[in-house]
């Protein structure tokens, strides 16, 4: 009895080891097979451009990981990001002209700080007030911000008067001191990465230390004994939609500036898939209940890391969404396995 007690905690021990770090481990295998397959992959630049091109979405995927752990969804990310965006750099051109151009890239900077978390506020109170299912809510949401945002510029760009000041915020540089890449150049991390990154280590603190992420994951576990043990349901899925668009609003502001200009049909464009692909490949369940904010980085990065690859190996990028449809429902596969 002893020897199979034994047996028995240790492999649950390493089932628990799987679960936990098993998107980590895929991760490093498609780091090594993309090391081999080309050997530019491994650059400091090349590893650079991955974590920056996917620390928009990121910053969504933090949100969103909020959201499922509730037990919801939101499908209006992506044209919130877009409708947020050109708003912000409307604002811009406007005060260009009789404002100095730093005033005028704060005030839009401002605007995608204020209109995101108001935005999430109406997804959140159509589901909590309104009793509508958060696909539905949040699908009419997508339309209805990307028709606005097509309407304004007739289906074209954005485009940013600011020469400096507000692409700055999106491209700007924070030097690391000490670390060189080679004599001339020392190591740079782009100011899209260091906000991921604030915004990772912030929400794994609330998710994990506060009442209200404890809160979120009672709800998304079971929301009638929730209700029972006194939490304010309502008021807690209203605040999780705004935090969900509070990151459509940070990301809708770092994507502007970094390209100095919004597509009224491109940009943002289907990041509610990535977003929920990041969550459900890091081990958030989709029935809700259980999130991982470590989990989503992982699996940002993993799906980085994929979209490195098939660019390297020339696949079209009109297949990609094929491979991400796929990781979605084998995540999911394996979620079921593991119930």
């Amino acid at each position: 009895m002893g020897l199979a007690n034994v047996h028995s905690g240790f492999g649950a021990f390493c089932l628990r080891q799987v679960q936990r770090h098993g998107a980590l481990a895929a991760l490093a295998a498609l780091c090594l097979y993309s090391a081999r397959q080309n050997v530019n992959f491994l650059t400091p630049e090349n590893l650079l451009n991955i974590v920056r091109q996917m620390s928009f979405v990121g910053i969504v995927a933090v949100g969103m990981t909020f959201v499922v752990t509730l037990g919801g969804i939101d499908l209006s990310v992506g044209s919130m990001v877009a409708f947020i965006g050109g708003a912000a750099i409307l604002v811009l051109n406007r005060l260009t002209a009789s404002a100095p151009e730093w005033a005028a890239a704060a005030a839009a900077c401002g605007v995608c700080v204020l209109a995101g978390p108001l935005l999430g506020l109406a997804n959140g109170l159509l589901v909590a007030y309104g009793r509508i299912a958060p696909f539905i809510a949040t699908l009419g949401a997508m339309a209805a911000y990307r028709a606005l945002a097509l309407a304004q510029v007739d289906g074209g760009e954005f485009r940013s008067s600011s020469m400096s000041a507000f692409p700055h915020v999106g491209q700007g540089m924070l030097p690391v001191p000490f670390v060189r890449l080679d004599a001339e150049r020392v190591l740079q991390i782009p100011y899209p990465v260091v906000v991921f990154a604030l915004v990772a280590v912030a929400a794994w603190f609330v998710l994990r230390r506060t009442p209200y992420g404890r809160q979120v994951v009672a709800i998304g576990s079971n929301e009638q004994a929730a209700i029972f043990s006194g939490v304010k349901v309502a008021r807690i899925k209203a605040a999780t939609y705004t935090l969900m668009g509070g990151m459509s609003g940070l990301s809708a502001m770092l994507i502007a500036s970094r390209m100095n200009s919004v597509s009224s049909a491109q940009t943002g464009l289907m990041y509610e898939l990535d977003a929920i692909a990041a969550v459900v490949i890091g081990g958030t369940r989709m029935e809700g209940g259980y999130g991982t904010i470590y989990g989503t980085m992982v699996g940002v990065l993993m799906l980085g890391v994929i979209n490195n690859m098939l660019n390297f190996s020339e696949v079209s990028p009109y297949l990609h969404g094929l491979v991400k449809g796929a990781i979605i429902i084998a995540a999911v596969l394996v979620q079921r396995k593991r119930q």
